[in-house]
């Protein structure tokens, strides 16, 4: 380890990039990803949502909570179709992968945990889309991320209560 003036320790480049996956340092370094890549891993990640969503529903305590869990996995379902059409009216090739959110959901020990990381999950949606949102894309499509951001942050701001109704 290098050390700067007053004695203060400069800590490699690589310490501080540790513990991110490829995909996160790509965005963070400018890895040239492209705004279809960029849908295409939005929709690795929504097909790993719907699978989530499909995999919380028998743990519904209430009918009120069945029929949270299968709205919000509507909205995964519905993101991916518009994903694919956004692909597609792009020029884009559609990724046929689908994340593993959903094993790391389910190993959470309580429903409560579980709902909080389906939140993260959801805000790092959130966060990717206001960055798409930021280029220059045809309206149809930016008009459908907003959407997609909208109905995000409504089932964010949903499924938090639920949490907090648990506790």
């Amino acid at each position: 380890m290098r050390t700067a003036s007053r004695g203060q320790s400069i800590r490699p480049r690589s310490a501080y990039l540790a513990g991110f996956s490829r995909t996160e340092l790509g965005c963070m370094l400018g890895s040239g990803m492209t705004a279809i890549d960029r849908l295409n891993e939005l929709l690795e990640a929504e097909r790993a949502g719907v699978d989530t969503l499909s995999r919380l529903f028998p743990e519904a305590r209430s009918p009120e909570m069945q029929k949270l869990f299968e709205e919000v996995r509507n909205d995964e379902a519905w993101s991916c179709a518009g994903l694919v059409r956004s692909i597609k009216a792009m020029g884009g090739s559609i990724s046929e992968k689908k994340g593993d959110f959903a094993e790391k959901v389910m190993s959470e020990p309580t429903l409560t945990a579980r709902l909080r990381l389906l939140n993260r999950g959801q805000g790092w949606v959130v966060k990717r889309l206001d960055g798409l949102l930021g280029e220059t894309l045809p309206a149809s499509v930016g008009s459908f991320l907003e959407e997609m951001k909208t109905r995000h942050l409504s089932n964010i701001e949903a499924c938090e209560r639920l949490a907090e109704s648990l506790d």
